[in-house]
């Protein structure tokens, strides 16, 4: 059992207290056919995965800067603006699935918030690779619930249960205002909100906005994204 603890330049340019096991960006590797040769031109698909690949570096490289106390404070900020926004979509949590995820490589710690909501009757979950190229299982979580490793090391929830979230956070590497994230690169989140279609509220910092993330046609876009400055998109017609 696993112990809980509480720049813009455009495609063609250049290409602490982690809590998981190695970078989730080797996802890239096991997700050759993340851009589809079909479904976009080949040179613009290799331009953009290099600049993509650039701007990722550079903003985990500033997110891991950061001191233990900026991230703290930023999760807090970003837990209240998440209890505004949940609270016009789901007024009531009881009995209800929000996903959130376990942090890694200096991503803002949600588990408090989560912790919460399962005091107020939710059912928090946790997202996990089962096989590549495939969209996220989730498993129900509550804090002291036992764990495993799973991919890259990163913990998941021990239960053999599965769990269809309404409510998913997906975490940000970079973002932009017209509601596209800039994840890890292996297209995971991708794939289970086309296959799931919950509703996915994208979490990060306000520094890693970026002007465009140059979206592509695998790209989904997401109903919000919050950061320590509160709501930076808004959600969709009838959330609120």
């Amino acid at each position: 059992m696993i112990r809980m603890q509480p720049s813009t330049a455009g495609p063609g340019g250049a290409d602490g207290d982690e809590q998981g096991g190695s970078p989730p960006c080797q996802a890239a590797r096991i997700a050759p056919d993340y851009f589809d040769p079909l479904a976009v031109d080949a040179k613009q698909a290799r331009d953009v995965a290099r600049w993509r690949k650039a701007r990722r570096e550079e903003l985990l490289a500033h997110r891991a800067g950061l001191s233990i106390a900026a991230r703290q404070t930023a999760a807090a900020a970003i837990a209240r603006a998440l209890d505004e926004v949940l609270a016009a979509h789901l007024p009531d949590p009881r009995g209800r699935v929000i996903a959130g995820y376990w942090p890694i490589r200096s991503e803002p710690d949600l588990r408090p918030w989560l912790a919460r909501l399962h005091e107020r009757g939710a059912i928090p979950a946790l997202p996990e690779v089962v096989r590549p190229a495939s969209p996220l299982v989730f498993r129900p979580w509550h804090p002291g619930a036992a764990m495993r490793r799973g991919h890259w090391n990163i913990p998941v929830p021990a239960s053999a249960e599965t769990v269809a979230p309404e409510v998913v956070l997906a975490p940000l590497v970079g973002w932009d205002g017209a509601g596209y994230r800039l994840g890890y690169g292996g297209g995971y989140f991708d794939r289970t909100l086309a296959a799931r279609q919950p509703l996915a509220i994208g979490v990060g910092l306000q520094a890693a906005r970026l002007a465009t993330i140059y979206p592509q046609p695998h790209d989904i876009r997401l109903a919000a994204i919050v950061t320590e400055r509160g709501l930076q998109y808004p959600p969709r017609p009838g959330m609120a």
